[in-house]
């Protein structure tokens, strides 16, 4: 009986003692799992939420190229409404002068004319004040609905040929020298040019298709395994067991709009891509915290009491802590209330090259790549950040390789019970890659592809800026209409290639010939337009136009074969001849027009009295 009770107490106290250890090591594998989701949690719901705003600006991107992409064809259009002679006899037809026949035959081949100069454009259809046909070229739909075409002309409905094909519509009316309608241009556009901007692969996944919707028309183009599909949006689409999220982005404000559902999936997973190595991290701290526990009780058990089991689980929150903030692939700065640096973490030294060494006590503001507009939105932020508590936004960063680093940037406080600011929260996550590619976007919406020369909507914010100027300073700008003579004999001799050469060979010369804050637009087939300012007076104008005469009198050599050409040079100046972009640039066109009468290869100023002549002397 005396042994056995030994055995029997020996046998409990090591039963208590893996008791002990045991119950030990869930609590601390319970403690581990719930500070780990107490600090996954958020960054996991700030990850997905960053991930879904990222998602949101790429399909805000998408809409602003398909929305430039169709001011394109806006412009293609105007100008087809716009060709001053053709527009005249429709003015004769429409006063009972002419007979359709007449204005058929005379409209015809120049408005071909115009369309071989635009590939993208499939057919054209003219009409007179009465809806009856004056031209029909290319590809027509055999039923247009000219009621619901925008008056700007911007693209408003789609149309299914019987090939197959998708054309897009935009009609423009035709006005007369009184403004009254006299007709309208129903204009057809390949669609095909919209297929790499509704392709959503490398962005959103194959699984998620991009929807172009037109809520006047109701329809719907979506590109479907490779090709372009119209839909109703009243008809059924598929539905799949997979949960989505529903992405919008408008167009302007023309009725159009540019769809995503996003499987809900995409963001998780990216999600967890961001916390797989932060929560592998705190596993195996966990782990290895339960075990060195476990061993360390085996010999303590009866000397250890709460205090010292308390402390011990308070350390090895502190390194579960520490640890979160070191592994976290986000770059994350802790800075004191004046906004100088005291702990980084390895990801902020990665992005920006500096060693932690050289950061900490240091001022934020010393990292910054400062920008025109820096100063005013730092104060800004400062402000939002004082009375919200958080701030987010976009920080341009210098790199300690003297590169720019873009980052999206959140900024948070850390208070006391009692209120007083303790600490700054610094994450940011880089985006450099994503500005730039949003930024080249901008930029082949804003340049001529041949010539990458300003277009029409970039000449038109320039005009409006150096407007603003020159009245704020009472100082004058001219613009010059230049339309280059015999081009077309050299498309047609030597063909569009060679016209293409002949173009950038054009655009080099003339930029050399111009002063740097002058700026030279192409608005399309031969046509370009100067902006020149500041000018001193109208003789300031003509040495221009004559230094640009001069210029391209002198042969071009394409392809080994000598080419002559000219240009007529129409000049209006500011503020004589009009105070708006529009009024100076049909009042150059007009000018322009004068010189091409007067014999080509010439130059001449708007005449105002001359021009309301010639208008009042118009037959009727």
């Amino acid at each position: 009986m005396s042994s056995a009770s030994p055995s029997r107490s020996a046998h409990f106290i090591r039963r208590m003692h893996r008791r002990v250890r045991t119950l030990a090591a869930l609590g601390i594998l319970t403690t581990a799992l719930l500070a780990g989701l107490a600090t996954a949690l958020p960054f996991y719901h700030s990850a997905r939420s960053s991930i879904e705003h990222i998602y949101q600006l790429s399909l805000e991107a998408h809409a602003e190229s398909l929305h430039h992409q169709f001011r394109h064809y806006q412009e293609v259009t105007r100008q087809l409404a716009g060709r001053t002679e053709i527009r005249r006899r429709l003015e004769e037809y429409a006063r009972g002068e002419i007979s359709l026949e007449t204005v058929s035959a005379y409209s015809t081949p120049r408005l071909a004319d115009s369309m071989a100069q635009a590939s993208q454009i499939a057919g054209l259809l003219r009409q007179g004040p009465g809806h009856e046909t004056i031209a029909r070229l290319g590809q027509v739909p055999p039923n247009p609905e000219p009621a619901l075409a925008s008056p700007e002309g911007y693209p408003c409905r789609f149309h299914q040929m019987p090939q197959g094909k998708v054309l897009i519509q935009g009609c423009a009316p035709i006005l007369d020298a009184s403004g009254a309608v006299i007709g309208r241009d129903l204009v057809f556009f390949h669609a095909d040019a919209l297929r790499e901007l509704l392709s959503g692969r490398r962005r959103f996944g194959d699984d998620t298709p991009i929807r172009l919707r037109n809520l006047s028309s109701g329809q719907e183009l979506m590109l479907d395994a490779g090709t372009l599909a119209l839909t109703d949006i009243a008809s059924p689409t598929a539905e799949d067991d997979i949960t989505r999220v529903p992405l919008a982005a408008d167009l302007g404000d023309h009725g159009w709009q540019l769809l995503v559902e996003v499987p809900t999936h995409h963001f998780h997973d990216e999600a967890i891509k961001l916390l797989a190595w932060p929560a592998l991290a705190m596993l195996l701290l966990a782990l290895g915290g339960t075990w060195i526990i476990s061993r360390a009780l085996h010999p303590l058990l009866i000397r250890v009491d709460q205090q010292t089991r308390q402390l011990e689980r308070s350390r090895e929150e502190l390194l579960l802590a520490a640890s979160v903030f070191r592994s976290a692939q986000e770059a994350i700065a802790i800075t004191d209330p004046e906004h100088r640096i005291i702990d980084v973490n390895p990801a902020f030294t990665d992005h920006l090259g500096y060693s932690r060494q050289t950061l900490l006590g240091g001022p934020m503001s010393r990292l910054l790549a400062w920008q025109a507009d820096s100063a005013e939105r730092l104060q800004e932020g400062e402000k939002h950040l004082e009375q919200q508590d958080t701030w987010q936004g976009d920080v341009h960063y210098r790199r300690a390789d003297g590169d720019t680093l873009v980052a999206l940037q959140t900024i948070s406080t850390v208070r006391s019970d009692s209120g007083k600011l303790l600490r700054y929260i610094h994450i940011f996550n880089d985006v450099t890659e994503q500005k730039a590619a949003e930024e080249a976007v901008r930029h082949q919406a804003l340049h001529d592809k041949l010539t990458g020369l300003p277009n029409r909507t970039q000449l038109e914010r320039h005009l409006q800026r150096a407007l603003h100027q020159a009245g704020s300073t009472k100082g004058q700008l001219a613009v010059l209409f230049l339309d280059l003579d015999h081009f077309k004999e050299v498309n047609d001799t030597l063909g569009h290639q060679a016209g293409d050469l002949l173009l950038q060979s054009v655009t080099r010369r003339l930029k050399a010939n111009l002063r740097s804050n002058d700026l030279l637009a192409r608005l399309g087939g031969d046509e370009f337009v100067v902006a020149a300012a500041p000018l001193q007076d109208a003789e300031s104008a003509i040495r221009v136009a004559r230094k640009i005469i001069d210029a391209l009198t002198t042969p071009f050599t394409i392809d080994g074969t000598e080419v002559t050409i000219g240009v007529s040079v129409g000049v209006a100046l500011y503020p004589a001849d009009g105070g708006s972009a529009d009024d100076l640039l049909k009042a150059a066109d007009a000018a322009m027009y004068r010189a091409k009468d007067a014999g080509r290869n010439t130059w001449r100023l708007y005449d105002r009295a001359l021009d309301e002549a010639l208008s009042g002397s118009a037959p009727r």
